[in-house]
């Protein structure tokens, strides 16, 4: 925190928390609005590619939905270089079928003036895209 502004550490950290406690409307605020996210496995995926801040929004929504008791994630590693934060992130959450979903992740993110810029994700999409995308157990 540099003059009692948070720096990127602190930015970063603070979305990650908001995500666990299900914060998405706080979660959504610490990015720029002209931020862009990128999530590996484009073309491959419903949500690999580039998303805006509504395409942001819809991927909180299919989680809010999938996971009502929440999804929890784990920083367990942080470099921060400048405005350049690398996160490794395990996340934990057990769908409203009762399906575990439990992935691994390495986020570049650039962090400026306080707020998110931009985000890369990369993560197992083959898991990810099962449980967020694929069909549910409790859907006849």
């Amino acid at each position: 925190m540099r003059n009692g502004t948070p720096g990127p550490r602190e930015i970063v950290e603070a979305y990650y928390a908001d995500i666990t406690a299900g914060r998405y409307t706080e979660a959504a605020s610490r990015f720029a609005p002209d931020a862009t996210l990128w999530i590996c496995g484009e073309g491959t995926w419903p949500l690999g590619g580039t998303h805006d801040q509504e395409g942001n929004k819809r991927i909180y929504a299919i989680v809010r939905d999938r996971f009502p008791q929440g999804l929890r994630v784990d920083v367990k590693a942080m470099t921060v270089e400048g405005e350049r934060v690398a996160v490794q992130v395990e996340s934990h959450g057990t769908r409203r079928d009762g399906r575990i979903y439990h992935n691994f992740y390495h986020y570049l993110v650039i962090v400026r003036d306080g707020l998110i810029r931009s985000r890369q994700e990369y993560l197992d999409t083959i898991h990810a895209n099962e449980l967020l995308c694929g069909k549910m157990d409790d859907q006849g």
